[in-house]
């Protein structure tokens, strides 16, 4: 056995991950989330004939559960930052608690179809996120995940994201935290230890492996969650999710923040 595997079966031993009582929660199907569920699997279908990847099949399910723990925080307006193919904000949308919105840069015909095939309304707008066509304190709910690492300026759409909250509203961020893949390839292109680079090492040396396109772009892994709260100003972290037996100061699963009163 490598001193590698080694290492990480010792870290395991001696912090095993548990269930979170949000996380891992039964699942709260609403009346609207299987039809809404068929009728994302039958776009599915339809872009991917082969089958979808795991991730991408899951998508809805993702959203039923972080429907679920956004729940415990607020309801009300739900901006989904980087909605992709529409998956989060549907599920969303067959909750009464929620009326949700999206913002991508490109148009996506797969949200926009998964959204008629549910016969729901599909709000999305097409911008960039460091300027957010919205007025201020529109939303109750901002949705950031597994966005914020992509950003090239994450102050400015940090700024951006509390404009448009509501005082007392809350972010939901996922992000990959550094420390937990220092062991093991990195979360997006799988190269064992490029966390450990800086980040423009760590651009550099994706590239040279053939990530060069603007769809792999990185800006960053993040090392804990302070500082990822430095990248909303008026944020303050409320709850930090996590499974891992390790700090949670670097191990996490997801962050909620809430926007302070002004």
């Amino acid at each position: 056995m490598s001193i590698r595997k080694l290492a990480a079966r010792v870290f395991r031993r001696c912090f095993p991950r548990r269930e979170h009582p949000l996380l891992d929660a039964a699942e709260d199907r609403l009346p609207r989330d299987a039809s809404f569920e068929n009728a994302y699997q039958r776009s599915l279908a339809e872009e991917f004939p082969d089958g979808a990847e795991p991730f991408v099949a899951q998508r809805y399910r993702e959203g039923m559960r972080w429907r679920s723990v956004v729940a415990r925080f607020a309801r009300g307006r739900v901006l989904d930052v980087g909605g992709g193919n529409g998956a989060i904000e549907l599920a969303f949308a067959a909750s009464e608690r929620f009326t949700p919105f999206s913002v991508e840069y490109l148009w996506n015909s797969a949200a926009a179809r998964v959204h008629q095939y549910a016969v729901t309304p599909f709000r999305r707008s097409l911008a960039d996120a460091a300027t957010l066509p919205f007025h201020d304190r529109s939303f109750d709910v901002v949705l950031f995940l597994e966005t914020l690492e992509h950003v090239r300026n994450p102050r400015e759409v940090g700024a951006e994201i509390a404009r448009v909250l509501r005082d007392d509203g809350i972010v939901l961020i996922t992000t990959p935290p550094r420390w937990r893949y220092a062991l093991k390839p990195d979360p997006h292109f799988g190269i064992r230890g490029l966390v450990l680079l800086p980040p423009a090492l760590q651009r550099s040396v994706a590239a040279r492996r053939g990530y060069d396109g603007p769809e792999h772009f990185v800006d960053r892994i993040y090392s804990s969650v302070k500082q990822i709260e430095r990248c909303f100003p008026d944020c303050e972290v409320v709850e930090v999710l996590s499974r891992s037996r390790a700090p949670q100061a670097w191990f996490w699963d997801a962050i909620v923040l809430r926007r302070r009163k002004r």
